[in-house]
């Protein structure tokens, strides 16, 4: 028996990971397979014998990888180079495959993990794009494909032209949620995305702090923007912690619900971020420059607020009314803008052009 099928063959068996490294705790995969008429019988509980023998057949395994080879679904095991050495580690409790599309090369670049909210607030967005942006020069962006600041975070890195990793939790037949199928697809073919579960999976309430561990497994470091006091980015950062990664977070209103968590993290000790230069530092690491005289590019929506800015400094709200933008594309838009080096916030929610202010402010940025 090739050991990678031998993974394979733990993953299709649908017994949990935890429970699984256990049982290779106490016996090599080589002989759990040879001898688990003689031995399984008798070191597993009832259930997960049953599981583990109705795979464990060469015929279905080989089913199985035909499968998903003509539904270009790619695999890793822990028995492959390829598998990641950082989730290759017990304390991220790894497990025996990675299904994925996309650049399986990733898993061994610099990553930093990004997670946060659902119910991310406009100022979450400007702060992931502020320092994701910048961040994705370095690293690898890795996060968990969800809505908020998870997707905000993927999308931040695509556009700045880095790279990402989309950690599921569920299979790839079976992203979640829908509304970011779009951005599975785009993952797929300019960074990665990948998951512990067999294609077909679907996510459930205990797969989405499963795949958690994953997250910060691959990462060096883990940023929360905006969390809750009761969050599952918290859940991440346990796991980090737990797996010896940095937990970076980024400060916020005091009077939101959305910062309690990450308000709670620094006063425990988590490094505060307000630009990617804190990470960058934390790191010993130099910040890529932007080539002075590079042709910058705006969008239609970029134009035009830029258009109002330029014509003199303008709320927030003022803004919104003279552009017809809705919240979340006008912080979009003004959030470019600023990282573009073309507006600057003079006051909170107060922005005037990048031309009108001096020299010495322009290099602040």
């Amino acid at each position: 028996m090739i050991l990678s099928d031998a993974y394979l063959w733990l993953s299709y068996s649908h017994v949990g990971t935890g429970k699984i490294n256990r049982l290779l705790d106490r016996m090599p995969i080589e002989r759990l397979w040879d001898s688990f008429d003689d031995e399984g019988k008798y070191a597993l509980d009832e259930p997960t014998f049953g599981k583990l023998k109705r795979t464990r057949n060469a015929d279905f395994i080989e089913r199985a990888k035909n499968y998903l080879r003509l539904n270009g679904i790619e695999y890793v095991t822990r028995a492959d180079p390829a598998y990641p050495e950082l989730v290759d580690q017990r304390e991220v409790d790894p497990p025996p495959v990675l299904y994925y599309k996309g650049d399986i090369g990733l898993v061994r670049t610099d990553c930093i993990a990004v997670v946060g909210t659902r119910q991310a607030t406009p100022y979450g967005r400007y702060a992931v794009d502020r320092i994701v942006t910048e961040l994705a020069k370095s690293f690898t962006i890795v996060s968990g494909m969800a809505t908020g600041i998870d997707g905000f975070a993927h999308e931040a890195a695509l556009k700045a032209g880095g790279k990402t990793i989309a950690v599921l939790g569920s299979g790839l037949f079976e992203p979640s949620p829908a509304s970011h199928l779009k951005l599975f697809d785009t993952i797929s073919k300019h960074g990665l995305v990948l998951s512990e579960y067999t294609p077909e999976a679907h996510a459930t309430p205990y797969t989405f702090p499963e795949r958690n561990r994953i997250i910060s497994g691959l990462s060096r470091g883990v940023l929360v923007v905006e969390a809750k006091a009761k969050s599952g980015s918290l859940i991440t950062v346990k796991c980090a912690l737990e797996q010896g990664r940095d937990v970076f977070a980024v400060p916020g209103d005091i009077d939101s619900p959305r910062s309690l968590g990450t308000n709670s993290l620094l006063r425990q000790g988590a490094a505060a971020v307000a630009d990617a230069d804190d990470i960058f530092g934390f790191y010993g690491i130099k910040r890529k420059k932007i080539a002075q005289n590079a042709p910058v590019e705006l969008d239609f929506n970029e134009t035009a607020v830029l258009n109002i800015i330029e014509a003199g400094e303008s709320t927030f709200d003022a803004i919104a009314m003279a552009s017809g933008l809705n919240t979340p594309d006008l912080c979009a838009a003004v959030s470019s803008l600023v990282l573009k080096g073309l507006v600057r916030e003079r006051a909170k929610n107060v922005y005037c052009s990048a031309r009108q202010t001096s020299g010495a402010a322009k290099g602040d940025l």
